[in-house]
């Protein structure tokens, strides 16, 4: 026979687990549905790229903002949303053709709502391409363009959901200079050195070269008889002057005494068939006037 002192120490024992285990399944009752368990796989949504399909774009244009979101997290999100806004002096115009899995709709004047299916974990969604319209925004200006994605509950890090990329607006410059023909070859041109102009015996062109590969720029002029060339320009880019001339000619020194009367020209590219001289690079802003010139001396 079991002793007393045994069985109500079992019971005691028996009716304390009921009453944990009516607490823990009460607590999972009272637990937010969207509550997260402790090693459960967690999607983790992030603007993972912002870009212009310009540089530079100018008033009454349109360009596209190019965005990236992926989930970095090790579970599947739920569908995506995205918000693109951007200031006043930017506008929506109509939305991309949704080609690309994205569905996007303009909110407002300066902002798109845009959808997209879950992500696997690791996945990466097709690139968002959303176009503004630059309608009001100040030369020279730099405006922001912004993606934000919506919160998931189940997300592992909000503070990567968001991102921004700034665009220049373009305005006009004015870049301009002289073609010298430096005798004495001290790299300053002087009074009674005689200008060089356009034709296939003397400067055969001068043209703006554009580095960067997004930004819409450039231009190229003639030279006058009296040496002299201009051209007006796009702006909020790097340009270089690039001279070509008769094989004839050689480049003078450069950057030598008076900036106001020497030559500008500090790389030579090729001497044949043609004579082709840069500038330095520099960078052209709004309203500004750049002068550029070069000495040339006769080949020995």
């Amino acid at each position: 026979m079991r002793p007393r002192s045994l069985s109500q120490s079992i019971r005691r024992t028996f009716s304390t687990s009921l009453a944990t285990l009516a607490l823990v399944g009460g607590a999972a009752a009272l637990a937010p549905a969207d509550a997260v368990a402790a090693g459960q796989p967690r999607p983790d949504l992030v603007v993972d790229l912002m870009m212009t399909g310009v540089l530079n774009p100018a008033e009454g244009e349109t360009f596209s903002a190019w965005i990236d979101i992926r989930n970095y997290g090790d579970g599947a999100s739920n569908p995506v949303t995205v918000t693109v806004s951007a200031p006043s002096g930017l506008r929506t115009t109509t939305p991309p053709v949704p080609d690309t899995g994205w569905a996007c709709a303009a909110a407002n004047t300066t902002s798109y709502t845009c959808s997209y299916p879950e992500l696997a974990a690791g996945g990466r969604a097709s690139r968002l391409h959303v176009p503004f319209l630059v309608a009001g925004a100040a030369p020279g200006s730099t405006v922001p363009i912004t993606a934000s994605i919506t919160p998931q509950h189940r997300e592992a890090n909000t503070d990567n959901n968001t991102d921004s990329v700034r665009v220049a607006i373009s305005g006009t410059c004015v870049i301009r200079g002289t073609v010298w023909h430096d005798l004495d070859r001290d790299g300053q041109r002087e009074e009674g050195e005689p200008a060089i102009a356009g034709g296939p015996d003397g400067v055969v062109n001068v043209r703006l070269w554009v580095r960067q590969g997004q930004a819409v720029g450039g231009g190229s002029a003639t030279v006058n008889p009296d040496g002299t060339w201009s051209i007006t320009a796009r702006t909020e880019l790097l340009y270089q002057v690039r001279l070509e001339a008769s094989s004839t000619y050689g480049r003078t020194v450069a950057d030598t005494g008076d900036d106001a009367t020497d030559s500008d020209m500090v790389t030579s590219y090729q001497f044949e068939p043609t004579l082709l001289l840069g500038s330095a690079e520099f960078y052209a802003a709004h309203g500004g006037e750049y002068v550029v010139d070069a000495g040339l001396i006769t080949q020995s």
